[in-house]
């Protein structure tokens, strides 16, 4: 049963990767095409090697949302990039030193690290998204994306017990950038409107 629905979950984060990538948002869109790989690769039990691409693309990915939130808010973006390439560079690197063990879960078989260890980057990242959530909700009234955030952060850390709802936190972090990135559409827009 549980495969069915990390395999329906990896469909839900398709989608709105791809409504990301529709709004013109190809950061998030292409991060969240590579969550959608993770979740289909737990989804299938696939090998080792698969799994280790889950790390992969995750290493390679995750940190481009810090340059998404930069550019959200248009300040900053140079520093984000300095900062994502950093962390995808520490977290690539270390990529080399990766060992992974087999771990079964309700039906699902998936490759975890052997060496426990926080998921550094992850956090920076969702730590400047919560930061880009809060200055979208005053700048724009609206709080969808510190709120994904924020369940991004709590999912993840209760994923450790029940591993499907850091998949969970994942789609709905993927549903606040989807609001982000509209919010900040309409109102490039309205100023554009009003500029003419």
């Amino acid at each position: 049963m549980m495969p069915l629905v990390y395999g329906a979950l990896a469909c839900v984060q398709a989608g709105l990767a791809l409504l990301l990538l529709s709004r013109k948002a190809w950061i998030p869109g292409i991060v969240g095409l590579g969550i959608a790989a993770d979740c289909a690769i737990i989804a299938l039990s696939a090998g080792e090697s698969l799994n280790f691409a889950r790390f992969a693309i995750h290493a390679a990915l995750t940190p481009l949302l810090i340059v998404y939130a930069a550019m959200l808010h248009g300040v900053l973006v140079r520093t984000a990039w300095i900062v994502a390439a950093a962390l995808i560079v520490v977290d690539t690197v270390a990529l080399a030193d990766l060992r992974l063990e087999p771990r079964a879960w309700a039906g699902t078989l998936r490759y975890v690290s052997a060496e426990s260890s926080p998921p550094v980057a992850a956090l920076i990242t969702t730590a400047v998204l919560l930061a880009a959530g809060v200055a979208t909700w005053r700048r724009h009234g609206s709080p969808w994306l510190f709120l994904s955030a924020l369940f991004l952060l709590v999912a993840s850390g209760a994923g450790v017990v029940v591993p499907i709802l850091g998949n969970l936190g994942e789609a709905v972090m993927l549903a606040g950038l989807w609001t982000a990135a509209t919010v900040s559409r309409h109102a490039a827009e309205r100023k554009q409107r009003s500029s003419e």
